[in-house]
């Protein structure tokens, strides 16, 4: 893949590249991940996932993300906000006693609680963007990689994320990577992730990390996120009966039968 153009923008509170041939259509595929955050994200009062005036690309989205509670067992929640509020994820967090988690479980079991983006966002987003872009190109939204044509790619150490401990190449696909060491709060001695168990209203503790390599970038985005919430055992046992491209790594290397070979780094 020989690719003429790396450019890059700070979106949805990160960093984003692309590396295209195109400039141009670049450009236009980092203006298409503006009108995506101008309609999802929940960080702005004025966007149609907060104000509630949904257009249909969002119904469908929606209706999509939706789809995966009850296929991953309610591993995956969209309308997990609730909870977020009550471990005060996005601040310095906390911790909540048993009758604000089960308030908050209740709030979302509704199915009228807001929803929060932070699992499929920039997944989707990345599927809009390449939707600009002819051609071979390799896109990188905070970490998560979309790659139309193929491309070598790495998985970090969940201990050091400076460091790749995996390599592997992958072809028109994405990889998404959810780890509990990204982000963390210590309260009391003890430490917890930013993840959420909606299935116990658990804040997880770090454990290591879950890689998902999928056909769209949205399915990556939610899966990885999924499976880690499930732990390794559970987790392997949801990726293999579902042919899930997963790799676990906490102590060791697992991956599921659908994961592609791959080599450790070190």
């Amino acid at each position: 893949m020989i690719l003429a153009a790396l450019l890059a923008r700070y979106l949805m509170g990160t960093v984003c590249e692309v590396d295209a041939a195109n400039p141009s259509q670049i450009a236009a595929a980092f203006d298409e991940a503006s009108r995506v955050e101008r309609m999802i994200s929940t960080w702005r009062s004025d966007s149609e996932l907060s104000t509630g005036r949904y257009s249909p690309e969002l119904t469908s989205l929606i209706r999509n993300v939706e789809s995966w509670r009850d296929k991953t067992g309610g591993a995956f929640e969209p309308h997990i906000r609730p909870l977020i509020d009550a471990w005060k994820t996005r601040a310095d967090g906390a911790v909540p006693d048993a009758a604000t988690i089960a308030s908050a479980l209740s709030t979302i079991r509704t199915g009228d609680a807001p929803i929060e983006e932070g699992a499929f966002g920039k997944g989707y987003a990345l599927d809009r963007m390449l939707t600009k872009i002819d051609g071979d190109a390799v896109l990188n939204f905070g970490g998560q990689l979309l790659v139309r044509g193929t491309a070598p790619v790495t998985i970090a150490d969940p201990l050091q994320r400076d460091r790749a401990i995996v390599a592997l190449t992958i072809h028109d696909a994405s990889l998404s990577t959810s780890s509990g060491s990204e982000k963390s709060f210590v309260v009391n001695g003890r430490r917890f992730t930013h993840i959420l168990d909606p299935r116990t209203g658990e804040a997880l503790p770090p454990r290591g990390s879950v890689s998902v390599i999928a056909n769209t970038a949205t399915e990556a985005d939610i899966l990885s996120t999924a499976l880690y919430v499930m732990g390794r055992e559970e987790g392997l046992r949801w990726a293999n009966a579902h042919g899930v491209a997963a790799l676990f790594i906490d102590g060791d290397i697992v991956a599921s039968h659908a994961f592609p070979k791959y080599e450790r780094t070190h």
